[in-house]
């Protein structure tokens, strides 16, 4: 309610609490009568939308002061919507070229992410070949001014909503480069900017390929597609620094930090991997016609590739129907922490006036049955009321509650807490030097210097990271490192092989833009490696994927006495 004048914010209360009261009344009512059928339900909801209707209408004739009810309401309405879930929203008319964005990856601008600075705007990360990187722009440059209007202490959303616009309009970019004194002005033309759901893909070692997926937009199948196509067609190459041809002997699909998307796009990429007419998800919902089934309908075009899939706690809702169902039908080795746990679906529905709601309408339930929804929001909502806690834990399914369910191959399987995976690894831990230099983006301003003054990416060594080095502690007094009771010199030292790959991966940022950077990280990385190692030991990856009876290494009766 930030930016609401006193009165209005007295306003907007009144109008909630009346919104949130439908709720409590409704069942106080029941709990008094005990005698309410769905009619009567359906009744008490007309009865104070009636009510709401009347107060707003009395609000607007006798409340003191003026009062801008779209922005009112639209508050009012979002109070609303959070008392059910965090994926039911409203998009008013302004708000309908993000959802676009959200469900094709598409919009009209200059490429680029950008983020607060003290008190302007400034480049974090231009993309490749798109308007803005073609203009110059280098992270860390200061946006003064659009068209001549001034962008100093605007906020980002201010400024995106500057640098978007239609395709092909040009416009007036002031900046100012760091460590610089005098502004440059540029002219920049926009256009239609699509990103890149697979912002990585390409070869792990000679034989196996790795894919990473950012997201299930309308363009993600197709991505992954032309990706497997890449890697085929590049077999028989001979890598630099290698003496073997290259041969697709094994795929990783790098889902972690996938938030998810469109349903149809995970049956698509499922459907690459397994036989046609495959059950991939099954909605349930409210109204019974809106039930459905989902099904592969196109022949594999990789059926017997052995696959590893990556997750993390950040993997949720289609990625979870796409790791979950290869899972569920034994097709793949899933290697990382328990995803998200979201086994909701959400619809969009068109409202009045350019208006509309996305909303939750049913469950999904993946191949063996189950349904991973970690959190019961309806459960959540009524422990909040009762309690008036709002707790995060609140709601959420203990493990002990889950139920267990089997895989094609008879492998148990849970439902109730996201996927688990079938090999658990935790990523490596950031220390708490490394943690607070990020945070004060050492790395981000000290490899911008670089980049100014280094026509070509220069390795990490002694030097570099020595001049990194003097660099914190010159002007540690005025940041958080100074609070915190360390020998900077010390832990700089100590702890030099984590923070020199830190620093190495946002120079590869710099010069190789974010495919260079994923590249690089994936090389460090120990999820990987360990899929890489999984994919390239046969037997070991078809005991992981066996039935239990058939898996050698699975003895029942061991497992028992251990339990007594």
């Amino acid at each position: 309610m930030k930016g609401l004048t006193t009165g209005n914010r007295a306003l907007l209360w009144c109008i909630l609490m009346l919104i949130c009261q439908v709720g409590q009344v409704s069942a106080q009512t029941d709990a008094q009568s005990n005698q309410s059928n769905k009619s009567d339900q359906r009744l008490d909801a007309q009865q104070y939308m009636e009510i709401l209707g009347t107060a707003v209408r009395t609000l607007q004739t006798y409340y003191v002061d003026s009062v801008d009810w779209s922005r009112v309401l639209t508050a009012g309405i979002d109070a609303m919507l959070n008392e059910l879930d965090p994926y039911t929203e409203f998009y008013n008319e302004k708000d309908q070229s993000e959802f676009k964005t959200l469900t094709t990856g598409e919009y009209a601008g200059v490429g680029a992410i950008i983020m607060q600075m003290g008190d302007t705007v400034c480049v974090s990360e231009p993309y490749d070949g798109m308007p803005a990187t073609e203009a110059g722009l280098r992270p860390g440059d200061r946006i003064l001014s659009i068209d001549g209007e001034n962008m100093v202490k605007r906020t980002t959303a201010y400024v995106s909503e500057h640098l978007r616009g239609q395709p092909n309009t040009t416009f007036e970019l002031c900046f100012l480069r760091p460590g610089e004194s005098e502004a440059r002005t540029v002219n920049v033309t926009r256009r239609k900017i699509l990103l890149d759901v697979v912002p990585y893909a390409g070869w792990f070692n000679d034989s196996i390929g790795y894919i990473e997926l950012n997201n299930f937009t309308d363009k993600a199948a197709l991505e992954v597609q032309d990706a497997i196509i890449a890697l085929h067609n590049d077999e028989g190459k001979v890598a630099a620094g290698s003496t073997q041809p290259r041969r697709l002997k094994g795929l990783i699909l790098d889902l972690r930090g996938n938030p998810g998307g469109l349903v149809d796009e995970a049956v698509k990429i499922v459907g690459m991997f397994v036989e046609k007419g495959s059950t991939v998800v099954e909605n349930k919902a409210k109204i019974s016609e809106w039930n459905s089934t989902y099904r592969t309908n196109a022949s594999p075009i990789e059926p017997t590739l052995p696959m590893a899939v990556l997750i993390d706690r950040s993997s949720a809702s289609a990625s979870e129907i796409t790791s979950g169902t290869l899972q569920d039908l034994d097709r793949a080795v899933i290697i990382g922490e328990r995803s998200y746990g979201k086994g909701l679906v959400q619809s969009s529905r068109p409202l009045p006036y350019n208006t509309l709601i996305k909303l939750t309408t049913a469950k999904y339930y993946i191949p063996s049955g189950r349904c991973i929804q970690a959190i019961d929001y309806q459960a959540k909502r009524m422990a909040r009321w009762e309690a008036g806690e709002d707790a995060a834990d609140l709601g959420r399914i203990p493990d002990s509650l889950t139920h267990v369910f089997y895989t094609k191959a008879g492998r148990e399987v849970r439902d109730g807490g996201g996927i688990k995976p079938d090999i658990e690894i935790r990523p490596d831990t950031m220390s708490h030097l490394a943690y607070y230099l990020q945070r004060e983006l050492r790395f981000f301003h000290f490899a911008n210097r670089v980049h100014n003054s280094y026509s070509t990416m220069p390795e990490v060594n002694d030097s570099l990271y020595a001049d990194f080095c003097r660099e914190v502690e010159a002007t540690r007094r005025d940041t958080l490192l100074n609070l915190m009771h360390i020998d900077l010199k010390h832990d700089l030292d100590s702890l030099r092989t984590a923070i020199s790959s830190l620093l190495q991966q946002e120079l590869y940022l710099r010069y190789y833009f974010r495919r260079g950077a994923i590249q690089y990280a994936i090389g460090q990385d120990k999820v990987v490696r360990e899929a890489a190692a999984v994919l390239g030991n046969e037997k070991r990856y078809r005991e992981i994927l066996s039935s239990p009876k058939l898996n050698p290494n699975n003895n029942k009766s061991k497992r028992s006495k251990s339990k007594k």
